[in-house]
């Protein structure tokens, strides 16, 4: 299936990134994160972009938040988790293969949590 952009959950994921962002507005890091990708959020905030990135790799900073770890102390809100929500939505959002996984992870926890009562 091809992915296809969804104006209104990128705009969404932007603004959650750019907010979450904002919530650092001393840390160096974060902010250098944020304005590397301002361009970027602007565009998706704006409803400017149609086409989905061609490799979640065309999306900066990515190597940095998942394989780095850099922004994983960031927790409350999590930097990691807005940034990985974006990149999601600027490629046209989770694949068929995702989202089974993550089915699949649900079922799993599903299964803990009626165990565990």
């Amino acid at each position: 299936m091809t992915q296809q952009i969804d104006p209104v959950k990128l705009k969404a994921a932007a603004e959650h990134l750019e907010w979450v962002c904002q919530q650092y507005p001393n840390d160096e890091k974060v902010q250098g994160l944020y304005n590397g990708l301002l361009p970027m959020i602007e565009e998706a905030k704006a409803g400017r972009v149609i086409e989905p990135v061609a490799d979640r790799q065309d999306v900066p900073y990515q190597w940095a938040v998942n394989v780095e770890g850099l922004y994983d102390s960031y927790l409350q809100p999590s930097v990691r988790g807005a940034y990985v929500g974006f990149s999601t939505e600027m490629k046209g959002g989770p694949t068929d293969t995702e989202k089974e996984i993550y089915s699949y992870l649900d079922e799993l926890r599903a299964a803990k949590n009626g165990c565990q009562s």
